[in-house]
């Protein structure tokens, strides 16, 4: 028989959910279900580990800094990327950009071009 008033065997008619989610809803008529969200936003260690990386770029250009084409525009960029609220949409697009056009002045030199690509997977990661 099928309807909202038969009630199956079993210990859970709906979806059980922890973790982290975006806001979320739980299934109608469901009943011995479990739902928690936590929207705590993006959490310090990710935000650190970017810090670290664009420290890591910074000293990778200091040391290349010969093979980095136009340093101090690079340098610039990197210190605004630094700056830019990570929390954020704005921001996070702000330092996206930015970091590509680091990645094209510094085409080539080897350390820094995997630093980058890592720093932008590390943004675009961030919700």
């Amino acid at each position: 028989m099928f309807g909202r008033n038969r009630q199956p065997g079993g210990a859970n008619s709906g979806i059980q959910n922890s973790g982290t989610m975006q806001n979320v809803q739980n299934q109608p008529g469901a009943y011995h279900s479990t739902q928690s969200q936590d929207n705590s936003g993006i959490g310090r260690d990710e935000l650190q580990g970017i810090a670290d990386l664009l420290g890591q770029i910074r000293q990778g250009m200091e040391l290349e800094r010969a093979r980095v084409n136009d340093y101090d525009l690079c340098v610039g960029f990197l210190d605004t990327v630094a700056e830019q609220p990570l929390d954020n949409t704005d921001g996070r697009a702000v330092a996206k950009g930015l970091l590509e056009k680091i990645q094209q002045k510094c085409g080539g030199v080897p350390g820094l071009v995997s630093l980058i690509a890592s720093a932008l997977s590390a943004v675009s990661a961030l919700v």
